[in-house]
């Protein structure tokens, strides 16, 4: 049995098949008694959409692109790649969760990072949409899709053109992280795992330690950069074991899956966490909290950008204004036994916005 068309809607109805086009895109100018008929006719037949058909009439794919990078093209790193996408992972999360609430599909697409020019460009006319995460893509290539298409910007500063940003508060909580660490635990040297130099995210929290261990009248006695995997950790973890003079007392890393990569080489090598280094992390990934020792972190709502993200591009394709065009979400400190405290979690939770951020609230996220 063939599955029923417009036509057959149109026949049953008793109406033009540009009336049943207007009623099925809720488009003004029909009566509700009309636009009842239609929907009646839907009901009766069991009427299933055409998206692609929708598509190439009216411009709409009902699908939503989400570009993220990849940070290897080598078939021999491909085993560690999986490493740096637990975050990411729970990004895409988010957003498939909130697409398909509202009626769309989630197009994924990795491109290397900052080059992926041409596979950004054709998802314009693929999508009714964009989430570009993590500068995945170029300043300029940014502007020229923003330009031409609903783009939502996830983990970028502030923006520059037509684009929505949506981003986490790095610098909050991680002020509050660095305020423990040195206040309540008496730490005034302190070592930084730096993430990639092109991370937005990675930048402000490690440039956000050092000003408030600066501030506290604490030292940062050492520094070095990961790329945000468990693989990079390592080797950072064995760097600091095997080199002159002691760790620093307190090791911050930018986020939880260097962390993990510290703590497996300090646990190998003997060196005590927290009795010798405490060790921090930023995410609050599942795996954190199951760590010996429980890792002390700060928490930021990954799915939530995916899903907040998709919720942006859904409310601009749908002509809606939305608050504020940087939407800023909110991180706390969990706090576990990898820094010295008794094992007990405890959060401080985000409680208000700094004075320079503004924050949107979008009703049905999360």
């Amino acid at each position: 049995m063939r599955a029923p068309t417009i036509y057959d809607l149109a026949e049953r109805a008793g109406v033009s098949i540009a009336t049943v086009s207007r009623a099925l895109n809720a488009k003004s100018g029909l009566s509700s008694a009309t636009r009842a008929r239609v929907l009646a006719a839907v009901e009766e037949l069991g009427y299933v959409p055409n998206g692609t058909a929708r598509g190439l009439s009216y411009g709409a794919t009902e699908t939503v692109g989400m570009v993220v990078a990849t940070r290897t093209t080598n078939v021999a790193q491909a085993s560690e790649e999986h490493e740096s996408l637990l975050y990411v992972d729970a990004v895409i999360r988010g957003a498939e969760r909130s697409a398909q609430r509202t009626g769309y599909a989630l197009l994924l697409v990795s491109i290397r990072p900052r080059s992926g020019w041409e596979a950004a460009k054709k998802m314009v006319g693929r999508t009714d949409g964009l989430v570009i995460v993590d500068r995945a893509v170029s300043d300029d290539a940014m502007t020229w899709l923003a330009e031409r298409h609903p783009v939502v910007a996830l983990a970028w500063d502030s923006p520059k053109g037509s684009e929505i940003v949506v981003r986490i508060d790095n610098a909050h909580g991680t002020r509050l992280l660095v305020e423990h660490l040195v206040r309540e635990h008496g730490f005034t040297e302190l070592g930084i795992v730096r993430g990639p130099a092109s991370s937005f995210d990675a930048t402000v929290r490690w440039r956000t330690a050092e000003e408030t261990a600066a501030a506290l009248g604490a030292r940062i006695v050492g520094t070095w950069t990961g790329d945000f995997s468990a693989s990079s950790g390592e080797r950072i973890g064995r760097s600091i074991a095997s080199g002159p003079g002691r760790p620093p007392r307190a090791l911050l890393c930018m986020n939880d899956q260097m962390a993990v990569g510290v703590l497996n080489v300090f646990a190998q090598d003997g060196i005590s966490v927290p009795g010798d280094v405490a060790v921090t992390g930023f995410d609050d990934i599942v795996v954190s909290r199951y760590l010996s020792p429980p890792l002390t972190t700060v928490r930021q709502p990954a799915e939530e950008l995916g899903a907040t993200a998709v919720t942006c591009l859904f409310e601009l394709s749908n002509g809606t204004g939305l608050a504020s065009r940087e939407i800023v979400l909110p991180t706390e400190l969990v706090v576990r036994s990898s820094c010295g405290c008794n094992g007990e979690t405890r959060a401080r939770a985000w409680t208000a916005a700094p004075d320079w951020a503004r924050v949107a609230t979008l009703d049905g996220v999360g």
